[in-house]
């Protein structure tokens, strides 16, 4: 089997009276886009600093192309590293700026290869017409592609990048990051990707791993992940809108709300951790239908707010078991302040303390 690209285990990590990682595990294999997807403070940053090297672990191992480089320099990793800042040398123009770390001794570079690598690097990333600019003249974006293109004209092992599209705008967002998934398929190169954004990393990303408070909380595709997801954190993490979460109760073989009329079976769920007592119930929007007051058997609830979208509209629906939010189309002329009725088509069933998913399967009621 071979060696994935980037192996971390058992990471520990403290600042002060804060533990950024707590036993960290993570692999990402090679020619892989992996996204780190976290909240802030969840230990994304410290996870791409100790595959670096540049922080010193309080434990764990590192191991990069199956060596281990637990207590290698940062410059012997040969891996290279995009920070949401854009750390440009302002006494520098563009094409100097990218050409740096070609110039320096560890990755030193006929100065011809330099020309070469950096007007490819620069033509991929559409900066060509930049390259004699200094860096104090570009805007946000122009600065992020040379900051982008800065670590990829090296070629390195291994790529770590670290919110690099977060100070930008939503456009802008898109373009670089479909011309980073060109660079990897160009160049079958290797990725980790930290972001909190879902949206964007479920654009870039060939598989997910999500952190949180510095415990990798569940890796897999998307779609993996959104079929069975590990606890109630990833729940919160994914989707857009999120998956929603009620207050029930495991009673008389049936999973119902707290003050719902709804009747989940218990055995639709598979094989589950507890039989009866308090729960929580949680479902993709995508699977709670609202319709009008009243409905026999149906959840009630409150039209919270409304948001417009155009062709649909998002609502958010409270309850006495819990709030939602959910994308509706824009026919379902739901007004703030309405009385509805929603049903949850299937979901799964997590512990009421730990949040951990207690069911086997998504419930789907007959």
């Amino acid at each position: 089997m071979t060696a994935p690209m980037l192996r971390l285990e058992g990471l520990k990590k403290t600042y002060g009276a804060k533990r950024a990682l707590r036993g960290l595990d993570l692999e990402v294999p090679d020619n892989e886009i992996l996204a780190l997807l976290g909240p802030t403070g969840a230990g994304k940053s410290t996870t791409l600093l100790a595959s670096a090297g540049l922080v010193r672990l309080d434990a764990g191992k590192v191991s990069l192309g199956g060596r281990d480089v637990t207590d290698i320099d940062p410059s012997a990793r040969d891996v290279s590293i995009v920070f949401e800042g854009f750390n440009l040398l302002p006494v520098l123009d563009v094409k100097d700026n990218i050409a740096f770390a070609l110039r320096s001794p560890t990755y030193r570079e006929e100065e011809a290869e330099i020309r070469t690598r950096v007007g490819r690097t620069a033509e991929l990333l559409r900066i060509s017409h930049l390259l004699d600019r200094d860096v104090d003249t570009l805007s946000g974006g122009e600065r992020q592609r040379v900051a982008i293109a800065r670590a990829l004209v090296r070629r390195p092992k291994m790529f770590l990048l670290d919110e690099p599209l977060s100070a930008l705008d939503l456009k802008l967002r898109e373009g670089l990051r479909a011309e980073l998934k060109q660079i990897h398929r160009q160049h079958r190169s290797t990725m980790l990707y930290a972001t909190h954004d879902y949206h964007g990393a479920i654009a870039i990303a060939d598989r997910l791993a999500i952190i949180d408070g510095g415990v990798m909380q569940q890796t897999g595709t998307i779609e993996e992940i959104i079929a069975l997801p590990a606890n109630v954190t990833v729940g919160r993490l994914i989707g857009s809108p999120s998956m929603a979460f009620f207050d029930a109760t495991i009673v008389d073989g049936s999973v119902r709300l707290a003050g719902g009329a709804q009747a989940l079976p218990l055995a639709s769920f598979g094989e589950t951790r507890l039989g009866s007592g308090k729960i929580r119930l949680g479902a993709w929007p995508e699977d709670i239908d609202v319709e009008a007051v009243g409905g026999a058997g149906a959840n009630s609830g409150t039209i919270y707010a409304v948001d417009n979208r155009g062709f649909e509209r998002a609502v958010q629906v409270n309850s006495d078991a819990g709030s939602f939010r959910k994308v509706l189309p824009s026919e379902q002329s739901f007004k703030q302040g309405d009385a509805c009725s929603f049903r949850i088509g299937s979901g799964f069933l997590f512990d009421a303390t730990t949040g951990a998913r207690i069911s086997h399967l998504g419930g789907k009621p007959a």
